[in-house]
This record gives structure tokens, C-alpha cells and sequence, in this order.
């Protein structure tokens, strides 16, 4: 979790069969780029070719008249994917405030050893009661290790929603009500639901995190902040496959290659207002020195400009305005449908191609009229002709094809090793003393700048070879990459627990920002660089038969696969993590002794275990980069002879 990347760029050179993949089952900032690259070539060609007819006494139209008529669409897909993107900024933030109360727990449990030992009236008592207190709280550290990252375990399961769309996206793209409007039907209820929800449900999420105050342990009930997150993300998972399909009907044909765009842009300022905006007005000594002072608010210690509850309600609050007047004042049309409410349920004949769904008939004759007209529209079927049950009987086509098995293997396994990184390294920088401040502002200084230049640099120099840059990125992250994360983590922990690592104070300062910088930017760099040639290499091997929904299963799998190390590696983390055994000396100064960072220990494991992934599937790797075109096909709905080809496929005759 999932969040996932800025790297939303695409291949230029991609073929003319991906140009006709269409986004309305897309999944958030993977397809956009290539889609719209494609949309992009698609348009020039079509418009260098297009002659006009001297017999035609129809206006010539303006290019300028669909770019000053899209304007508000622009600004609205911009709303709406920015609305997208703030539940996933605000999950992205819950990690690092996990961290903070334990740390509020362990600094509690701290200050009431030393008050016990303080309020004894003898040196005998005195040395009892410290004793005991530095059992205790020794004894608390193992314990609230064990918590901390049982809790990420636990709520790192809130992303899934986006992983398993597919799941229902074929229902929200044929079920709705024509009069309200297709997407509208779905979109401004959803909205609705959760604006109040986050309007709602603030308080409820400060309260179960225990925010308000410093208790035991049992007061932080991170089930239920991760139910009430899992449902966000659950509702904006549908609202994206709405507004994806949206953006197709929304803007005119010249600018449908632009909505991905809108995606891209959009979900990154809804991210980083709520992630980094949150972390930064939260932070307590950036609001005491910094925001305080500037806006001539009055000093309160110890407490951050914002609250999480504020925030969540303020943004629910915005979430609603948005929907209300989305609306009241944006008309939905979509010419191509006709009729009222509809559900298209029933199959078609896939070895024909015909539809047998005689609702389906009456209520598309435009589409098809417009269909035959139309030389330059996609000929890929939607879900509402073809039927739901239709659109889930050719992804499960999709996923029996031997070359899609084998990526989907890949894709399923690759990211196990890159977990630690991806997942626990800034969370432990921020255990060691890392600001939630430096590390928010790492996002939009670093890694947003690196997530637009990589993917365009790596498409010059891996061009037409996704996968062999997706290879060597691999072997850079799980070698380099791990032992840049390993060295910032030391140096973060001398520097921030003794002020040095080695010579000067200002040596070790500039050695910690430097490891710190490079750690940031190295692992955008492969992020970028896999992502970049993974959704490459998508556009490329798609049927564009069904290319929407082929885009989305696959992206289903990818997300999947960093889905699911991300709890994983959480729970060992907490299972391995052995705190330090800490007393009181005869000087009053507590020493500790012992401990282990299961952090360090694992991270060899994984860098191995990344090893012996390069080593037993980089064949297969090249195998599937390989594989023509014709082994990423279902033939559904071509001729019978080309199904008995795919029967004949599928039993041996070809193998991925």
C-alpha cells in the first residue's frame, strides 16, 4: 500500500494495439500515464489522416472550442481525484501517530519509575521500589514493542479495498440510473458516505488511537481505526472506478488522453495535503516554533497546530461541499446510452460475439449505430453491454492463460524482500528520533521530483526492454539499496541518541543528511524505474479486447503483491524484537543492556532471500518478456477456430 508511487509516466513508443485499452475499471495511478500516451498518439494520428470533405457544408470546428469546453471538466476530475487521494494521505499519516503513542506510553511508564524511586523514604526502600520500577517498566518496553507493530500489522490491512476492486468494479460500471446519470449514481452517494463518515467518525478515530492522553496500553484500539480506514478506502475505491468512466464521457474525444493526467496530478495534492499538510500543522515543535509565531497565535507546549480529529472532520467537511454541488450543477450525458435504470446481468455468446441480453439490445442502439460510424472509437465492449456475469467469465479467461499465471507469480512474490523498506524504514528512522516533519517533507522535496524524472529518463535508456529495466532495478533495490537503508538507520540512531557518528558534530550532521537523502532518493529511483517499465510492459501485452479490465486484473495482482509483506513483515518485526534490559545505577542514570532490532537481522534475510529471487526467477522473468502476442489472448468473442486455437493453448499446446 499501497500508497503508491509518482511515477506516472508512460512509454510513447507504446504499440497501436494498446492505444485502444480503455480506463473505465482503471486502477489509480497505474494505467492513467500509459492510457493517456496512447489516447495522445491515438488523437494525432487520427487527426493527420482525417481529410476534410469539400462536399461538407457543416462549419469547420475550432481545436480551440473542446480545449476551452473541457476547462471546468479539468478542474472538476481535479477535484474529485484530489478527494481520492486525502484518505489515502490521512492512512499514510496513522503509522507514524502508532509510533507516538507508544512512545507516550513508554515515556509515561519511564517517569513513573523514577517517581517511585524518588518517593521512597529510606535509601533501602528507595533501592526496592527502583528496582521494581525498572522490572516494570522493562517489562513494558517488551510489551509495547510487541503492540506497536502488531498494530501497523493490523492496520496495514486497511489498504486492501484498492487491491480487490476488481472484484465489484464490473457492477458499478453496469448498474445504475440513467436519469441521475451513470457515474452520478454512484458517485455523489458514495461521496455523501463518506464525507460524513469523516465528519462522524473524527472524534471516534482520535479516541481509539488514545491521543487525548497517556494510559495503558489497552486504550489504543487499533481495530478500530483500521475498520473505519478500511472503509474509506473501500468506498473510494468505488468512487475511482466511477470517476475513471466518467472522465471517458466527460471530456470530449480530442481530450479523453488528458483524464489520466487529471488522475495523476490530482491524487498526488490529495495526498500530500492531508499526509504532508497533516504531519507538519501536528508536528508539536513546528507548530511551537514555526506556525505559532507566523500566524501570531498564542504559544501552547506540547501541543500541534491541528488535531487529528480537525483534520479528518475538516476534510469530510470539504468531501461533502464538493459532492453537494457536483450535484446540484454538473449535468451528466452520456449519449450513448439509452433508457432509464439498468443492471445488465445476463452473458453474451463469447464464441460468436453476439449478445443475448434482449435489454441490452433495446437500450444500446445508439452505441452501436455510433460504433459503426466511428472507425476511431475503442472496440472494446463494455461491462453494461456484455452483462456483469459476462465481463467476470472473461477475467477469469484472462487468468487462466499460462503467460499471465507466470506474472502473476511475479508479481505476487517480488515485493517480500523490498518490504522492510518499503514499510518499516522511515518508521523505525522516527522510533530512533526522526521528525514526523522531516519525513513528511521527504515526499514532496525528493521523491515527487525523482517520480517524474525517473520513469522518463529509464524509457530513453531500457527502450522497447521494460522488463530488463524492471530486472536491474530489482538487483540495485535488494542489494544497494538495503545497505543504504541500514546505514541511515545507524547513523540516525547516533546521531539523534548521541549527537555523533564519527569525527565533528559537524561531520556526523552532514554524514545522517546525506545517508538520509541518499536512502530517500535511491529507493524513488527503483520504485520509480519498476513501476514505470511494470505498467510498460502491461500496455504492451494487454488484449485490447478487454483492455480496461485486463489492465485492472493485472494492476489487482501487482498491488496484491505489496499488500500483503506489508503485514507480514510488521508481525515479525514485533514477534523479533527483543527490547533492552534497563536498571537504575547507584548515580540515579538508567542503564540498559542486552536488546535486539529485529530490523537490522531481517533485513539480511530479506536481501538474501531477494538474491535467491534474482537467481531462480529471472528466467522466467525473460521467458514472459519473450512470449508473443498471442499468448496474452483469450480470443473470446473472435471466431470458433480461434477458440479451438485456445483450447489447444491452454492444454499444452503453448507454455508460459
Amino acid at each position: 500500500m499501497k500508497r503508491r508511487g509518482f511515477s506516472q509516466m508512460g512509454d510513447p513508443s507504446l504499440s497501436s494495439s494498446s492505444s485502444k485499452i480503455k480506463t473505465h475499471l482503471d486502477v489509480p495511478r497505474t494505467t492513467s500515464s500509459i492510457i493517456a500516451n496512447n489516447n495522445n498518439e491515438k488523437d494525432t494520428s487520427s487527426s493527420s489522416s482525417s481529410l476534410p470533405n469539400p462536399n461538407d457544408s457543416s462549419p469547420t470546428p475550432n481545436p480551440m472550442d473542446d480545449q476551452h469546453d473541457d476547462r471546468f471538466n479539468y478542474a472538476l476530475l481535479l477535484a474529485l481525484y484530489t478527494l481520492q487521494g486525502i484518505p489515502m494521505g490521512l492512512s499514510a499519516s496513522i503509522p507514524f501517530l502508532i509510533q507516538q503513542k507508544v512512545q507516550m506510553i513508554a515515556s509515561s511508564a519511564a517517569q513513573h519509575a523514577a517517581a517511585a524511586a524518588a518517593a521512597g523514604g529510606s535509601e533501602t526502600i528507595a533501592a526496592v521500589t527502583a528496582d521494581v520500577a525498572a522490572a516494570h517498566h522493562s517489562h513494558s518496553l517488551a510489551d509495547l514493542t510487541k503492540i506497536a507493530y502488531n498494530a501497523q500489522a493490523i492496520f496495514a490491512l486497511c489498504s486492501w479495498p484498492f487491491s480487490l476492486k476488481l472484484l465489484w468494479a464490473p457492477i458499478v460500471d453496469a448498474c445504475f440510473s440513467k436519469r441521475f446519470g451513470r457515474r452520478k449514481s454512484w458517485l455523489v452517494p458514495i461521496q455523501l458516505i463518506a464525507g460524513a463518515l469523516m465528519v462522524g467518525g473524527s472524534d471516534y478515530v482520535e479516541q481509539e488511537l488514545g491521543l487525548d492522553s497517556v494510559g495503558s496500553s489497552s486504550e489504543m484500539n487499533v481495530r478500530g481505526v483500521t475498520f473505519f480506514f478500511f472503509t474509506l478506502y473501500f468506498l473510494m475505491a468505488t468512487q475511482d472506478i466511477a470517476v475513471d468512466g466518467w472522465a471517458l464521457t466527460m471530456l470530449s474525444k480530442k481530450n479523453r488522453g488528458k483524464g489520466p493526467i487529471c488522475n495523476s496530478i490530482g491524487q498526488n495534492i490529495g495526498y500530500f495535503l492531508s499526509y504532508v499538510g497533516f504531519l507538519a500543522l501536528n508536528d508539536v515543535d513546528s507548530s511551537e516554533n514555526l506556525w505559532r509565531p507566523m500566524l501570531g497565535m498564542k504559544s501552547k507546549p506540547g501541543v500541534g497546530l491541528v488535531s487529528l480529529g480537525g483534520f479528518v472532520k475538516f476534510m469530510g467537511t470539504f468531501m461533502l461541499v464538493i459532492t453537494v454541488l457536483i450535484s446540484l450543477f454538473k449535468k451528466e450525458v452520456d449519449m450513448s446510452i439509452e433508457g432509464g435504470d439498468m443492471c445488465t446481468v445476463g452473458v453474451c455468446d463469447g464464441s460468436s460475439g453476439s449478445r443475448s441480453n434482449s435489454d441490452m439490445e433495446t437500450l444500446l442502439p445508439k452505441k452501436k449505430q455510433q460504433q459503426e460510424e466511428d472507425e476511431d472509437d475503442d472496440d472494446e465492449l463494455d461491462a453494461y453491454e456484455i452483462g456483469i456475469a459476462e465481463t467476470y467469465r472473461r477475467l477469469w479467461a484472462v487468468v487462466k492463460l499460462p503467460a499471465v499465471q507466470s506474472l502473476i507469480l511475479i508479481l505476487l512474490t517480488y515485493r517480500l524482500p523490498c518490504a522492510l523498506s518499503d514499510n518499516v524504514k522511515f518508521l523505525k528512522a522516527v522510533e530512533f528520533g526522526l521528525s514526523k516533519q522531516t519525513t513528511a517533507l521527504l515526499s514532496p522535496t525528493i521523491v515527487l521530483p525523482l517520480g517524474i524524472m525517473v520513469p522518463i529518463i529509464g524509457t530513453k535508456i531500457w527502450k522497447g526492454h521494460p522488463l530488463k529495466q524492471f530486472m536491474w532495478a530489482y538487483k540495485f533495490r535488494v542489494t544497494f539499496v538495503a545497505l543504504i537503508d541500514v546505514l541511515m538507520l545507524l547513523a540516525t540512531r547516533s546521531f539523534l541518541g548521541s549527537g555523533s557518528i564519527m569525527g565533528g558534530e559537524g561531520t556526523s550532521k552532514a554524514i545522517f543528511w546525506a545517508l538520509l537523502i541518499l536512502s530517500t532518493a535511491f529507493q524513488a529511483t527503483v520504485f520509480s524505474l519498476q513501476f514505470n517499465s511494470q505498467m510498460t510492459f502491461f500496455a504492451h501485452r494487454v488484449d485490447p479486447a478487454i483492455g480496461g479490465s485486463y489492465m485492472t486484473l493485472l494492476n489487482t495482482f501487482a498491488n496484491l503483491g505489496g499488500t500483503w509483506p506489508s503485514s507480514f513483515i510488521m508481525y515479525l518485526i514485533g514477534q523479533y524484537t527483543v527490547p533492552p534490559t534497563c536498571s537504575v545505577g547507584d548515580d540515579g542514570a538508567e542503564v540498559c543492556t542486552g536488546g535486539r532490532d529485529a530490523y537490522f537481522p531481517l533485513q539480511m534475510v530479506l536481501s538474501g532471500l531477494g538474491i535467491v529471487w534474482i537467481c531462480v526467477m529471472s528466467k522466467r522473468v525473460q521467458h514472459v518478456s519473450e512470449l508473443p502476442d498471442d499468448a496474452w489472448r483469450t480470443h473470446i468473442g473472435e471466431s470458433e477456430d480461434g477458440e479451438e486455437e485456445m483450447q489447444e493453448y491452454k492444454k499444452g499446446g503453448k507454455h508460459a
